[in-house]
């Protein structure tokens, strides 16, 4: 493939159009995560378990002093995973089938079409980034098996922080507030604080509002009612000292032509307040990009080519043009401990 430096929309105009496309709004966890950008393909980070609750001590005038110890910490390293997606038969290559068989030279339709096609293509990496977030917080594991590509980066999260409630909730008799006191001491052990938030499906929001624990605990068991809302269990969680539930989280992708959920709805997560303190997106370098920055026909510096890049390539023979965005990243959970993940139905 080569970098079509003279297309209808130079690789430079196409780069900074991509990176100013919005994530989309129903791609929750993107938009709550950060975004990073690193010149290399490969991370170096630490992570601390940090416990706030270790004091000093008394001691006498003349007496020893206290050695306290330091925070426990790991590094972790991790290689960042390519993707990128393309369009061929599109618009694009028709028009420009067109403009050859009349002559035509209006090429502002050409510029419409790479444009609507990068936009397209950039929603695709967006997606995916989305996917891989869902697949982290189910189990704190990013597992990546596709186009011959296989890559696992595991961040450690606690063994401790992957329960599954001992009645699961769709059965008879389970007890889920009782469950989410018990994780909650789990959460406060490991990490000296209280979770933030918990975030779930709706599928299960829908299942604890006629829980009869849940009911009982909220409303008493003469009230003869079977069913609460979710005002009433938030306002029950606040009593007991947990956090409210985060509004259900349910968002799809398609994949192959087919939806898939982006987080399964049978798990529940811990999380901080901010998904900001438990990792961020991080993005690369991309081998795209570093043919820019070595291109005289591009002004791309290398500290600006990290991140999306949106060029159109030609491919051949038989030769034509298409629209690729390609990027090189993925989630990182710089701090698993802060993350608990529940299998509850």
């Amino acid at each position: 493939m080569a970098i079509v430096f003279d297309a209808a929309v130079p690789p430079i105009e196409l780069t900074t159009f991509v990176r100013e496309i919005p994530t989309p709004a129903d791609f929750a966890f993107s938009n709550a995560f950060p975004s990073q950008t690193v010149a290399d393909n490969t991370v170096d980070f630490g992570s601390e378990i940090v416990r706030t609750n270790r004091t000093a001590r008394y001691r006498s005038y003349d007496g020893r002093i206290h050695v306290s110890e330091r925070d426990a910490g790991s590094g972790k390293r991790v290689r960042l995973a390519p993707l990128s997606s393309s369009l061929t038969q599109g618009e694009y290559e028709r028009l420009q089938i067109a403009f050859a068989q009349t002559g035509g030279t209006n090429t502002g339709a050409l510029v419409n079409a790479i444009y609507n096609d990068a936009d397209i293509l950039t929603r695709e990496i967006r997606a995916r980034i989305e996917q891989a977030w869902g697949d982290v917080l189910t189990d704190g594991v990013l597992s990546i098996n596709e186009n011959g590509f296989t890559s696992t980066a595991d961040f450690g999260m606690p063994a401790a922080h992957r329960p599954t409630a001992a009645t699961l909730w769709s059965a008879a008799g389970a007890k889920p507030l009782s469950d989410l006191l018990a994780w909650r001491d789990v959460y406060v052990q490991t990490n000296g604080v209280q979770p933030g938030a918990i975030r779930t499906s709706q599928r299960v929001l829908s299942t604890l509002s006629t829980n009869a624990e849940i009911v009982a605990a909220t409303v008493g068991t003469q009230a003869g009612r079977t069913f609460v809302t979710l005002a009433e269990v938030n306002a029950l969680l606040q009593t007991v000292g947990l956090p409210a539930f985060a509004p259900a989280y349910d968002t799809q992708v398609q994949v192959d032509g087919v939806n898939q959920r982006v987080m399964p709805e049978d798990r529940l997560l811990f999380t901080p307040a901010s998904l900001g303190d438990l990792g961020y997106t991080c993005f690369g370098l991309t081998a795209t990009a570093l043919e820019l920055v070595g291109s005289s026909d591009v002004d791309l510096s290398f500290a600006d080519a990290p991140g999306i890049v949106g060029v159109v390539e030609k491919v051949g023979p038989p030769y034509r043009q298409h629209t690729l965005v390609d990027a090189v990243g993925m989630p990182l959970l710089t701090n698993a401990a802060r993350l608990l993940t529940a299998k509850v139905l």
